[in-house]
């Protein structure tokens, strides 16, 4: 992540306490804009809900500053007629061989 995505983090850590049902978006390693507002759901395990008017995409990588997880997004279903993504997750960085 470049120095100016690392100290924008920081911040949102900060604040964190003020950032609930939001994500931040990390894509190719830089912190994109907008906050995403999304949440995790309780009846599915790692899955986050999300309105389909964000970009989302397999890779990225939604942090939660209130609680500061990372969830690294490896998969996406579009629910078209709802206007939702479900985006599975999980917590550890994986290295792909």
């Amino acid at each position: 992540m470049d120095l100016t995505s690392k100290i924008a983090l920081e911040q949102y850590f900060e604040q964190g306490r003020d950032y609930y049902n939001c994500f931040l978006v990390v894509r190719g390693g830089q912190l994109t804009e907008p906050i995403v507002e999304a949440s995790f759901l309780e009846d599915v395990p790692a899955t986050i809900k999300v309105d389909d008017k964000f970009d989302i995409y397999e890779g990225d990588v939604l942090i939660y500053p209130k609680t500061r997880q990372y969830c690294y997004i490896d998969d996406i279903r579009h629910i078209a007629e709802k206007g939702y993504y479900l985006l599975h997750y999980h917590t550890k960085l994986r290295k792909v061989d």
